[in-house]
């Protein structure tokens, strides 16, 4: 429906067929969408073949029969156990989505296990606009089990056969102990026997745990608590409390991180079952550990990718519902434009009659009006009729610009800084009211980009108008904008910074939403961020916002050089600190933390500089005691070029703790070391972080 959607739809299909797992969409008439590279890999269908048909079908089943999107699709959900019987389940992480897993013979050559996720798409009015399934070829693991199974039922046949025969020789015994401790050794797996009660002490572990985790099986038979102690201290009371609480002979399952010898943390799969050994009174667990960290970060990206292409269908169903509601409501407000000058001539012709008047009319007197009243009213009516008409325009034109279909035509090359000084000719004026500093630092061997000037100087505007409008009028107000080219993401950043009234959370969350605004009462629409948002797309980058209450706020536009190469940039955390395993355990608990090597000793201009390469780092976490340079000193130059950037410090040592009397308050957290990581994430949470 024209540049949005095109680049929406460009967005979405970018990440269903970027993705590396298997996928595929369909519509509310069932007929595929999209149907993504990694599915056309597993099933060996293209995409060409099947799209625009609703033969999803043929990559699972040998005959017509619904997939688990379709069944979503038409809102048959009491149909789903009659084709998955106890084989599904409904999500626990994303609403009106179901998971299943079964086997499917017509896959490959010997057929494959698939888990499988479906989910529907709804539009803004809640309507469904089709569904999503993404699947996950679990064949390997499956067959693994099978094979523990069959290792397990082969060692239990074997001593049940022996001890019954009484004629096996002790050497045979050792032959066939042999035999099976290689076969167990041989799976990708740890299986395990251990005591059911007490301290839950090993009897036996593969060898295969030194492989998957660097840790000797002596380690974990020789000392009891050895197990426990490796788990995440998040994770451990928890597991062990289920552990002593089972019963039963069932299959029980746990997941959990356990810390592997290079100490860095490893998500765990644990299948176990409760036994009782031959002549053995006592019950032992045997179950087996599998490590499942490359599946646990695939579900988290799969989840993620699922709610921005959720997202995604919402804007671009908002899209048209903003489109229609302009087209409908330009007409009349069209009319009333159109007729008041003409309302107010004829006006001006009346109001000349009734000055001639010798008297009032007697109606006017009956009503306690005079001819003055009559004449001021009409003016103010008249003038109020203006004033609303060009309100509902100025909305009525954010509301296209919202929606607005892309201008066909090639896209011309330009330069940052003809950008920027358009923008400023046109803001100028308006910045003279309460902002007495204007500062630009704008390179002139920036690289050009190619876009659309007019779109691009409507961004740059409107960043510039809303920090000027952040600042209040009794404060010295002082705006910054700065652009420089990022070698290392190939694009260029726009920031405009003010030190105004900054923003909240809540109002964070909601910033690039239409119809969002913190200033209605002097005629804000809440449209000119949710334009440029959509206008930075349209080129392929990205905005980041930093803000603090009181402090100001930092928008900063990040367009690449190559508008075909989309920007993908999230929130990231600084960690300096010389200690490794405390780095370590950080970038196991929080996504995108970077710690990066800095030549000792450590030098306040390593630090900015590398602050400028990575504009998406909105927190520092540093250790106080650092080699070369303090904390403090650190947070000195740090909030000297970005006073926005929030820095959290820490030390065991609580004298250390005592912040100097020129950066009190500087720090926007001080802890003390050793801290948990739930203290960690509660104080960010607190702070909030950039959104990008």
């Amino acid at each position: 429906m024209g540049r949005l959607e095109d680049n929406v739809l460009a967005l979405l299909e970018g990440c269903i067929n970027g993705s590396p797992i298997p996928a595929f969409v369909i519509g509310r008439d069932h007929r595929i969408l999209y149907w993504n590279k990694a599915l056309e890999e597993l099933s060996q269908i293209k995409a060409k073949d099947v799209i625009g048909t609703d033969q999803q079908w043929r990559a699972f089943y040998a005959h017509k029969r619904p997939c688990l999107a379709d069944l979503l699709v038409s809102g048959a959900l009491d149909e789903i156990p009659l084709w998955y019987l106890n084989k599904y389940a409904k999500s626990s992480l994303i609403e009106e989505a179901y998971e299943a897993t079964d086997f499917f013979p017509e896959l490959g050559t010997s057929g494959r296990y698939l888990r499988f996720t479906a989910a529907v798409i709804r539009d803004a009015r809640g309507e469904v606009m089709g569904a999503i399934e993404t699947l996950e070829d679990i064949t390997e693991r499956v067959k693994a089990e099978e094979a523990l199974k069959a290792a397990y039922n082969e060692l239990e046949y074997r001593v049940e056969e022996r001890t019954k025969e009484l004629a096996l020789s002790h050497a045979q015994l050792e032959q066939t102990t042999e035999q099976l401790t290689l076969i167990l050794d041989s799976l990708p797996i740890v299986t395990y026997i251990r005591q059911a009660s007490g301290d839950l002490h090993f009897h036996y572990l593969s060898n295969s745990v030194e492989e998957i985790t660097g840790l000797s099986p002596h380690l974990f038979l020789e000392n009891a608590h050895f197990w426990a102690s490796r788990l995440h201290p998040e994770d451990r009371p928890l597991i062990l409390r289920k552990i002593r609480k089972e019963q039963g002979a069932k299959v029980y399952k746990a997941t959990y991180r356990f810390l592997a010898a290079d100490e860095s943390y490893r998500w765990f799969a644990d299948y176990r079952r409760l036994i009782r050994l031959p002549n053995k009174k006592e019950r032992h667990i045997v179950g087996i550990w599998q490590d499942v960290s490359e599946e646990v970060r695939l579900r988290k990206e799969r989840d993620l990718r699922l709610q921005e292409m959720i997202q995604t269908q919402k804007l671009s169903a908002l899209g048209e519902v903003v489109a229609g509601v302009a087209h409908e409501i330009n007409n009349p407000i069209s009319f009333i434009s159109y007729n008041i000058p003409l309302m107010e001539d004829i006006w001006k012709m009346v109001e000349d009659v009734l000055s001639d008047l010798e008297a009032e009319p007697s109606v006017w007197t009956q009503r306690g009006y005079t001819r003055q009243d009559i004449f001021r009213n009409m003016r103010e009516i008249i003038e109020a009729f203006k004033i609303s008409s060009s309100r509902i325009s100025r909305v009525i034109s954010g509301l296209k610009e919202f929606a607005r279909v892309e201008e066909v035509g090639k896209r011309d090359i330009l330069s940052i800084n003809d950008i920027i000084q358009a923008a400023l000719i046109i803001v100028g004026p308006q910045l003279k009211k309460n902002i007495v500093a204007l500062e630009t630092h704008i390179p002139t061997d920036l690289p050009p980009i190619k876009g659309h000037l007019q779109r691009l100087e409507q961004v740059i505007t409107n960043l510039v108008i809303n920090a000027q409008q952040s600042i209040p009028i009794e404060k010295k107000g002082h705006i910054i904008i700065r652009a420089r080219y990022i070698s290392r993401i190939e694009a260029v950043a726009i920031s405009v910074e003010d030190n105004g009234r900054g923003m909240t959370r809540e109002i964070m969350e909601n910033l690039f939403h239409p119809f969002f605004t913190t200033r209605r009462d002097t005629g804000g629409t809440g449209l000119g961020l949710s334009i440029s948002y959509g206008i930075v797309k349209e080129h392929g980058g990205t905005i980041g916002v930093l803000s603090q209450p009181g402090v100001g706020s930092r928008f900063t536009v990040f367009l690449p050089i190559e508008p075909k190469k989309e920007l993908r940039l999230f929130p990231a955390l600084l960690c300096l600190d010389p200690d490794i395993k405390f780095v370590r355990e950080l970038t196991n608990n929080l996504p995108h933390v970077l710690s990066p090597d800095f030549p000792a000793p450590l030098k306040e201009d390593d630090v900015i500089s590398y602050l400028l390469d990575y504009p998406e780092i909105d927190i520092i976490l540093s250790e106080i005691a650092l080699p070369g340079i303090s904390g403090w000193e650190l947070l000195r130059a740090v909030k000297a070029r970005f006073p926005l950037l929030n820095v959290i410090l820490y030390s065991a040592d609580s004298a250390l703790l005592d912040p100097p009397h020129d950066v009190i308050g500087d720090a926007r957290c001080l802890l003390k070391k050793p801290f948990s990581m739930e203290r960690l994430l509660l104080v960010l949470t607190e702070i909030g972080r950039q959104r990008l």
